[in-house]
């Protein structure tokens, strides 16, 4: 999962409950789906008692969140890396931070699964030299790696080569963990960040299907008809789950019958089981009235488990103030708690199909099937380069159109805009509970430090050089990816080898300028405002961006892109160079007072002090005062969700500059 730094990672701070056994649950009990929670933060010992807790209170397997240098292929010491080191998940750089990372934790008893995308092969490699350690067989381990590049193009964001390499990558990957770690799912192709981008449930599931179906065909030329057919059987995917229930459920039977169809008459094998991860619907998680998103949650939960022909076979559930800030052991409790009652209190678990037969769900499951159907061949006929363009633009469409119909009210979001006032149940964590990241970070660094100067640095180079070489010569990664990992190799040294070999980091196109502008209620600026754009750190996600550079063009500003996953001093530069009015910084994974910090100081050093800054992003409201105070002209988080009303103020801010 999904995912994203907002995405119920955890947070230091926890509760007295992390250290008492839970109750006991009486007579049999019954478990249809693995309860999971999707966590990560601090360094590897921090995660590791985290994880001990979460598996005392009833979690039956872990879902690690990496932090975004980890997911970016960045070493904590990396100047990108700045602000971020294990804000929004673990840090990990090589086999001693894995190995304390799961520290007491049977590898060979746990499902484990890992949501890394770029860097799969070198996480899956760190994975399987501590399972060596530990004296435990490949062959005995289970998990999933997420390995699915195509939605980072379009999505999410962390993608770090280019599409023809990223796509040989996770086939290298997937052909190896078939031929030696057969009980792994080396792939699980991700429809949950589609509809986090604004997709429909056809086009959630045809998303999904045209990338598994564009793996599959680029993997099977090199493997034998019975190893194809392992491989086909091992696919797993990660879904979302909505709000809207009917849809939701004709959505995950959908996914199982066509699933089954599509590896039947493409590649003539039946009998495929769909098998598949799952977390509710981050979209729909409000700042507003936070409160009832433990409502939300508890609904989304309910269409993938329902009925026993389309349940999924794990779940984790966020953190209910996700739009907030990043959730503490106390939300995560609930989340896990929430999965219980439905498990154990419902009795979901005791019943079959209970929707077979119901003409409603019937006929809309199969249209929905159809649709994603066709959405899937069309991908697939594209071709996986073609397709980024193609899925990025209509997910514009679609994220536009859902934010339209919210500020006109068509669709009725509680707290939003309709039935309106804050409950005032949970209050925000206090200064108190939250980590010093800056000693972290020092930490991490020195670690990192001492390991470098540890180690065989020459058996390092060689394993660096080798991987270059395999890679420009287009033959398997993974035994190289693991000679650099047993030689004490860094998560970033991997990515850097590979680079060096290849061309580079690559950004993919992001925003389609044609695309849906004249859909918003905005003013209209008196002048041509230029507005630089841009998102600092190593966070991907760009919904919000997107939205915000159409509304900016629909309101007659000439919009720049500064850029993603940038420096404060590469969107300061930015700005400077296309002499911007107004420098509008994005910031998702907490690094926002760093960011906000060197970025007024570089605009004051290079006398453009007059250059307006406003920020947007995952800000906990009481540092609102604080950006402002340092010169931030306006700060925006997700309660402020109307873009009209943000126009506004953007506008009479970027207006300043003519008084």
């Amino acid at each position: 999962m999904a995912e994203t730094p907002t995405h119920a990672t955890a947070k230091l701070g926890g509760s007295a409950q992390e250290n008492r056994e839970p109750a006991k649950p009486r007579g049999p009990v019954r478990e249809p789906w693995i309860i999971r929670t999707y966590a990560g933060f601090g360094d590897a010992a921090q995660a590791n008692r985290r994880f001990l807790a979460n598996l005392k209170e009833g979690q039956r397997g872990l879902s690690i969140a990496f932090d975004l240098p980890t997911q970016n292929g960045y070493d904590p010491d990396a100047p990108v890396a700045a602000g971020e080191v294990g804000k929004a998940g673990v840090s990990i750089s090589h086999w001693r931070d894995m190995e304390q990372l799961l520290a007491d934790i049977p590898l060979a008893k746990i499902n484990t699964s890992m949501t890394i995308n770029s860097t799969a092969p070198f996480m899956l490699a760190l994975y399987l030299v501590v399972a060596e350690r530990q004296g435990v067989p490949w062959t005995e381990l289970r998990g999933t790696t997420q390995n699915d590049l195509l939605k980072e193009f379009v999505a999410r964001g962390t993608s770090i080569f280019q599409p023809e390499i990223s796509l040989r990558l996770s086939a290298d990957l997937i052909k190896f963990a078939v031929e030696h770690v057969p009980n792994w799912n080396p792939i699980n192709c991700c429809g949950y960040h589609y509809m986090e981008s604004g997709a429909g449930p056809a086009e959630e599931i045809g998303y999904a299907f045209g990338n598994a179906l564009m793996i599959l065909d680029a993997i099977r030329p090199s493997l034998s008809a019975v190893d194809f057919e392992q491989t086909v059987r091992r696919i797993s995917f990660f879904i979302n789950s909505g709000i809207e229930l009917v849809p939701e459920i004709c959505k995950i039977r959908a996914y199982f019958k066509l699933w089954r169809e599509l590896c039947r008459t493409e590649y003539g094998i039946a009998g495929v089981a769909f098998r598949a991860g799952c977390q509710v619907r981050s979209l729909t998680l409000t700042e507003q009235q936070p409160e009832v998103n433990i409502i939300r949650i508890a609904y989304e939960a309910l269409p993938v488990v329902l009925s026993a022909n389309a349940r999924v076979n794990a779940l984790q559930l966020p953190g209910f103030r996700e739009a907030m800030a990043l959730p503490d052991q106390a939300e995560q409790l609930i989340g896990l708690r929430t999965q219980q009652v439905l498990m154990h209190e419902t009795g979901v678990a005791n019943y079959g199909d209970i929707f077979e037969g119901s003409t409603v769900i019937e006929r809309l499951t199969d249209e929905t099937a159809e649709r994603a159907r066709a959405i899937a061949l069309r991908l697939r006929e594209a071709g996986y380069a073609r397709s980024i363009a193609m899925v990025s633009a209509e997910l514009t469409q679609a994220l536009t159109e859902r934010q339209r119909r919210i500020e006109a009210g068509e669709t009725v979001q509680v707290g939003v805009n309709a039935f309106l006032g804050e409950i005032g149940l949970t209050p925000m964590a206090t200064d108190a509970d939250v980590p010093d990241y800056g000693a972290l970070e020092r930490e991490r660094i020195e670690s990192l430090a001492t390991w470098r100067a540890a180690r065989d640095n020459g058996a390092v180079a060689a394993a660096c050089e080798k991987l270059g070489h395999v890679v420009a010569a287009g033959t398997g990664t993974m035994e190289a990816t693991l000679e650099l990992a047993r030689a004490g190799g860094t998560v970033g040294e991997w990515t850097t080898a590979i680079e060096r070999a290849t061309h580079g980091r690559y950004t993919p196109p992001i925003l389609d300028r044609s695309a849906a502008v004249g859909a918003f209620k905005v003013p209209h600026a008196r002048r041509r405002i230029r507005i630089a754009i841009g998102k600092a750190g190593l966070d991907g996600h760009i919904n919000a961006v997107k939205l915000l550079a159409h509304a900016c063009m629909q309101a007659g500003m000439e919009v720049i892109l500064a850029g993603f996953k940038q420096t404060p001093a590469q969107l300061v530069e930015a700005a400077l160079q296309e002499d911007a009015d107004v420098l509008a910084i994005s910031s998702l994974a907490g690094a926002h007072m760093t960011i906000a910090r060197e970025a007024i100081a570089l605009l004051d050093e290079r006398g453009a002090s007059d250059v307006r800054l406003v920020m947007g992003g995952i800000i906990p409201e009481a540092d609102r005062a604080r950006l402002a105070a340092m010169g931030v002209r306006a700060v925006f988080t997700p309660k402020d969700s109307n873009l009209g009303v943000i126009m506004e103020r953007i506008v009479a801010i970027g207006e300043e500059r003519d008084d």
